[in-house]
Order: structure tokens, then sequence, then C-alpha cells
């Protein structure tokens, strides 16, 4: 069964179900008015005779035939009442009515002083009673009876008239539930179709039309946001791998070439073998530095190693100390206590990719200024600087400026800072730096 046909059997369903409540209320409510009527005219009859009228007439009426009063005005018994007086020896009816009411165990109570009156439904030669008996003197009491049939009549018109026009409520709720789920579920068809286009065809750009803000809307508007965010990841991976293919065959190219030099039959004259062996060296390190950035890259923010409360200080001076230790460049710093919340090992990835990126180029020029202040790490260097067309993209994955093609790396140093700061909520910059070289950082929030 579809969603759209469950849908209009739960409203067919609800709406029968109140319906159905509010006939019976109704019904109920009727039925106790009509009742509470008859049973209200009952008793002011019941009530305006006594003991007197009953001596008055005892003598002339015999027990169980009918006849005319005497005494009781026209007022008490009329066509529509059935009256008679009961002892525990004989009944005396009054009026034209030829019906003898019954005397049963309520009745038979009242007459014994057991209860003040009785009222309840009988049937006499097949007609519906209301019936009536109070105590008038002791062992002496009146019955009072109106026939039901009218009132049952109404009842039952009634019954009939609420029962269809439930039934036609249910269907035109059913009708207007079936409506209404298929309105609503357009977006949905809408959305499995593009879904099922997508499986089919993987293209991405089957938006689908958003002219609503309901949840419905709103679910075909994160649709959109998905594919648009696929697209956007597949183009990214397509870009990964076309400059990783482009950034990995150079070095292959020259592995390639030196081993075959090596293969070569004769071999190579042995003043050559230490240069080709060096560059063989060289290449495999290059290859290996940028299959790890590689995996890295294609491995941040998914790494198993879970945030902890740190210190950006201690990061910053461990990472400085290091690169002091691997040569002959001198690294200034100055830090101020920095609480934050981070993985340690990416955090120190990207503070130590800074520092390699400012010993790469301003090594040889001057000392390099590392700062730590109100939350943003910023590492100045005195080399050539960054040329006003290339600042836009010193954070891409791959790029690599013309100067810097002769010189080592793999263009993702930066491309990893970039990533580890975002992931953190952070933002990164790169400027020229006043009196020359470069400033590159990143700025964290607070914890």
């Amino acid at each position: 069964m579809s969603l759209r046909t469950r849908l209009a059997l739960f409203v067919a369903v609800a709406v029968a179900i109140a319906i159905a409540g509010v006939s019976y209320v109704s019904y109920a409510v009727a039925r106790a008015q009509v009742l509470g009527a008859l049973d209200d005219s009952l008793r002011t009859r019941g009530i305006g005779a006594g003991l007197t009228q009953f001596l008055d007439i005892q003598g002339q009426v015999g027990p169980g035939r009918g006849g005319q009063g005497v005494g009781l005005g026209g007022e008490f018994i009329r066509d529509d009442a059935v009256v008679q007086f009961v002892t525990a020896e004989r009944i005396v009816q009054l009026g034209r009515a030829q019906a003898v009411l019954p005397v049963d165990a309520p009745e038979l109570a009242v007459l014994a002083g057991a209860a003040p009156s009785a009222l309840r439904d009988v049937t006499v030669d097949g007609t519906h009673y209301r019936q009536y008996t109070r105590l008038v003197a002791p062992g002496v009491a009146i019955q009072v009876a109106r026939d039901l049939s009218e009132a049952d009549s109404i009842l039952a018109g009634m019954r009939l008239r609420l029962l269809l026009l439930g039934l036609v409520g249910v269907a035109l709720a059913g009708a207007a539930g079936w409506w209404v789920a298929r309105r609503s579920m357009q977006p949905v068809a809408a959305l499995t179709l593009a879904a099922e286009h997508v499986a089919e065809t993987h293209d991405l750009n089957a938006a689908i039309p958003v002219d609503r803000q309901d949840e419905m809307g709103r679910l075909a508007s994160a649709f959109n946001d998905m594919l648009g965010a696929l697209e956007e990841a597949r183009a990214s991976q397509r870009r990964l791998v076309a400059n990783a293919s482009h950034e990995l065959r150079t070095p292959l190219t020259s592995l390639r070439t030196n081993v075959e030099l090596l293969a070569r039959k004769g071999g190579i004259p042995d003043a050559e073998q230490p240069a080709v062996l060096a560059d063989v060296t060289a290449e495999l390190g290059e290859l290996t530095h940028i299959v790890e950035e590689l995996v890295e890259l294609a491995t941040l923010g998914r790494e198993q190693e879970p945030p902890v409360a740190l210190d950006l200080a201690e990061v910053v001076e461990r990472i400085v100390a290091r690169a002091s230790r691997r040569g002959d460049v001198s690294i200034q710093h100055r830090t101020e206590p920095t609480p934050i919340h981070a993985p340690p090992t990416a955090v120190a990835r990207a503070v130590s990719n800074l520092v390699d990126n400012a010993v790469k180029w301003g090594g040889s020029a001057g000392p390099i200024e590392v700062t730590l202040a109100g939350g943003t790490v910023t590492v100045r260097d005195h080399g050539p600087g960054i040329a006003p067309e290339d600042l836009p993209h010193v954070f891409d994955r791959f790029f690599r400026s013309p100067k810097a093609r002769s010189m080592p790396g793999s263009g993702l140093g930066l491309a990893i800072v970039a990533a580890v700061v975002s992931d953190l909520g952070g933002t990164v910059f790169a400027r020229p730096a006043e009196g020359g070289g470069a400033e590159v950082g990143f700025s964290l929030p607070p914890r």
C-alpha cells in the first residue's frame, strides 16, 4: 500500500471516529431531552392525582376495566396517556385507554413502601410505553404511562440521518485526504524520481524545483544541497587526482630514467654512479613526501585522534625547537598561553607546515619570526615575498608559483594547513610583510 493511500485512509478513519463520537453524543443528548420531557410530564400528572380522587371513583370502576374518571380534570387524563390506580387487590383504570399497565417488581416495591416511585420503559400489546409509578397513600399507587411510538419514530429518523451524514462525511474526508496526500506527496515523488535518476545515471545536476517553505520544501532543499555537495566533492576529487598524477609524473619519470641508466648493459661510468644514485635517492624522497601528504590530506578530518584540551603556545614552542635543531636557520618566537580544544597531531602538523614553508622561502635571508597572540599564529620570513597574483591561491592544493617550480615540494603543505584550520572553525591568511618577505598564519576561535 502506497504512503498516499495510507494517509488517505488515516484521514478517513480519523474523521469516521470523530463523526461517530459526535453522532453518538448528539443522539444521546437528543434522546435524553425527549425522555426527560416525557418524564417531567409523567411526574406532573402523577403528582396531580391523590387518594381522594381514587376514593371518589373506586366504587364506579371495576378492576382491570376502563371508564371515565370522576373528579379528575381533562388536563390529568388525556388521550395520549394511560392512567390507573393500583392497590394490592385491584387495578382501577381511568380514561378511554384500554391498555393495562404491568405491575411487576418495581411497582410492587413502590406499593410496599420500599421505593417512593419507579420510572421505566414497558411494552404492552406491542406498544412501547414510558411508565411512571408513585405511591399516593399507604398501599395505593398511581401509574401514568405515555406511548413512545412517536418519540421512537423521531429518534429512529435521527439515527438514520446521522448515519447517512456520517457516511457522506467519511466519504468526503477520504476524498479530501486523498487530494491532500497527493498534493503533499508531490515533492516526495519528485525526490524519488531524482534519486532514481541519480542512481541510474550518476548525474548530480538533477535538482528539484523548490516552490514551498514547509517540511517538504525543506526536504527538497536539503536534497538539492546534498547533490551540490556531492558534485563539489566529486569535482574536488577529480582535481586532486589530476594534480596528483601531474606531481607524481615528474619524480616517477626521473626515477625510471635513472634506473634504466643503471640497468643499461655495460652500466655507467663509475664516476657518474654516485650522482645518479643521489638523484634516485632524492626523487624517492620527493615521491615519498608527496604520497605522505596525499594520504594525510585525504584522511584529514577523519583521523581517530580525538580533540583534547591543550595549550597552543606549547605546540608552537615544540615545533620551533625541533625546526631550529634541523639546520642553521635562526627562528625567533614570541607566544602567550592560548588554550584550545583540538587534535594535537593535526595542530602540530599545521604549525610545522607554516614553519617549513617559511624556512623554504626565507631561511637564508634572515631570521624566521613566529608569533602567537590572541589565538593567531603568524610566521614571518624575509624572503622574496608572495606575488599579488599568487596570494589568492597559496592555500590551494598543488599550487606552486613559477618561482617554486624548480624547488622541492608538492604544493600541499599550506593546503593541509587550510584543511586543519577549517576543521577547527578557524581562518587562514597570507600577506606581504612590511620590509619584505611574507606573513602566513591562521587564527583559531577561543576554547
